[in-house]
């Protein structure tokens, strides 16, 4: 997937928010009306803080939103939280992610969502409640932009646990 799918991903999805609010459906039949909100661009400053091994599709979201929420529920909170450079750059020493490691967020129940950068074209999603950085059972089999369109595809589900029970 290229980062122009990214954006028409972001995009279509944006489209289809009235208010910044979307009805989803959930697991099990549940339907709730589900809010987002989106921050304003990184500056370029804030992205020359980055780690130098940054994926492109992660400086391209950032460049869009410095930071979102997504599928918060309006009751209950929750929700995918897409970090902001600041957060990225708190979070990679609070989590004490080695080197080649990068938090882009946290899931629904404070799931830790890290991007391990292996070259310039390659790269994996990480997702676990404390990462080991070792155990492959949290590296996901897709790179941060698929994973991105997958989240929006399942409607904030963390589809990555269907596949882990």
């Amino acid at each position: 997937m290229t980062g122009v799918n990214l954006l028409m991903a972001l995009n279509t999805l944006k489209e289809r928010l009235i208010h910044y609010r979307l009805e989803v459906q959930r697991e099990d039949g549940y339907v709730a009306t589900e809010l987002f909100s989106f921050q304003a661009p990184a500056t370029e400053n804030d992205l020359a803080r980055l780690p130098h091994h940054s994926p492109y599709e992660l400086i391209e979201f950032l460049s869009l939103h410095n930071g979102a929420e997504l599928f918060v529920h309006p009751s209950y909170g929750g929700g995918i939280r897409l970090f902001s450079v600041d957060e990225m750059i708190e979070y990679r020493e609070i989590w004490e992610c080695p080197e080649p490691f990068i938090p882009v967020g946290a899931g629904r129940d404070g799931e830790w969502i890290v991007c391990e950068v292996v070259n310039e074209h390659e790269n994996y999603i990480w997702v676990g409640e404390f990462l080991t950085y070792e155990d492959d059972i949290e590296k996901l089999p897709m790179d941060y932009t698929r994973w991105l369109d997958y989240l929006i595809v399942a409607q904030g589900a963390h589809f990555w646990d269907w596949f882990r029970r």
